[in-house]
């Protein structure tokens, strides 16, 4: 795959990633199988889930035959309008696809989609591009004018396979009607396991879990929450540009005023990272002596800061020594210390927090 040039490159290969990894079963509600056979539905998903794959990374090869944004990092900041658009654009296929489906009905085999409703909600950019490439993946289009919308209807059909359509649109319904449009743009499988108006996951670790493609960190997510549960702590979603992540905290109140967790697993990109909310690392010293050398890395390293520390008024940051180095972190927004965990060493993580905790 092509070098990064643009921002789009780079947040497509992400919502590439974040396509939700099949495991070899998924389930099925009854309220599904009345529109084919499980069997089907499975095959069918699993057509579609390399559809979405493709088209994310089709984007990050080729963004300008998307009419995508062509922003580059060196002219915009991470944090600029233009890099903010960048994020999102690579989920314009999907979405355009997600709002006709929704404002359409499937008759024969075939979407027809209210024109005046699509009308209504569409907010994706440069349609007529992405119609044209969408007859790439298999899909045709009648009811168009050179890929431009008129005040006719939309007929759509999948001529290769007919159910890739029906299964489209009964995960289209489905995130509309429970608030899940981010699990369609994520060929979530668990669209599927509860009937038409009821979502069961999602609420827990398990936002973070299902981001994984690891066998080991998805375990390391679920056995630490497990812990860090039955030792009272009270958890709630802490969102990021880079991923879902699920925060822990001593007091329920602070879930609501997004305050200062003292743990909290974050999927970047798709990678799990765990951050430890340590304010005073002298105290984790002596402890450390009889840690692991996967825990010791932990603190084996500074980072610059952030521009707190430059002009002088840093609060949170802390510098400490360890074998005669001296280390800088920073911690003015998010805890000072952060990695990728591994199991076996979850004791060693809360003990560190308990230690370092409090200045």
């Amino acid at each position: 795959m092509a070098e990064n040039i643009y921002w789009i490159q780079e947040w497509a290969k992400i919502r590439q990633a974040e396509v939700v990894r099949l495991p070899d079963n998924f389930e099925i509600h009854d309220c599904f199988l009345k529109y084919m056979a499980k069997e089907e539905i499975d095959s069918t998903f699993k057509e579609l889930w390399n559809m979405f794959t493709n088209i994310y990374g089709d984007i990050a090869e080729f963004p300008e035959t998307f009419g995508m944004p062509l922003h580059k990092p060196e002219e915009y900041k991470y944090s600029t309008k233009e890099a903010r658009e960048s994020r999102s654009a690579p989920y314009r296929p999907l979405k355009l696809l997600y709002y006709l489906l929704i404002t359409g009905d499937l008759c024969n085999g075939t979407i027809i989609v209210d024109v005046e409703r699509f009308k209504a909600i569409n907010n994706v950019k440069n349609i007529p591009v992405i119609f044209e490439r969408l007859v790439d993946y298999g899909f045709s289009f009648d009811g168009l004018k050179k890929y431009k919308i008129t005040n006719e209807s939309i007929y759509i059909s999948y001529p290769d396979n007919t159910q890739v359509l029906t299964v489209l649109k009964l995960m289209a319904d489905k995130a509309y009607i429970t608030n899940r449009t981010n699990d369609f743009l994520a060929c979530h499988y668990k669209l599927f396991q509860d009937d038409m108006n009821t979502v069961s996951y999602g609420y827990g670790a398990d936002m973070v879990a299902d981001k994984m493609h690891t066998k080991e960190e998805k375990e390391f997510v679920y056995a630490m929450d497990d812990v860090l549960s039955k030792m009272g702590y009270y958890a709630g979603l802490r969102e990021s540009n880079e991923g879902p992540g699920y925060a822990y905290y001593i007091k329920e109140s602070e879930i609501r005023k997004k305050g200062p967790y003292h743990y909290l697993m974050s999927s970047n990109k798709t990678k799990l990272v765990l951050y430890l909310r340590i304010r005073n690392v002298s105290k984790c010293l002596d402890y450390l002596k009889e840690c692991p050398d996967s825990v010791k890395q932990i603190f084996l390293w500074s980072d610059a800061g952030c521009s707190n520390r430059l002009n002088g008024t840093c609060i949170h940051g802390q510098e400490y020594v360890i074998d005669g180095n001296t280390y800088w972190r920073c911690g003015c927004w998010n805890a000072s210390f952060y990695f990728n965990p591994i199991i076996k060493d979850i004791l060693h993580y809360i003990k560190l927090v308990e230690l370092g905790l409090k200045k």
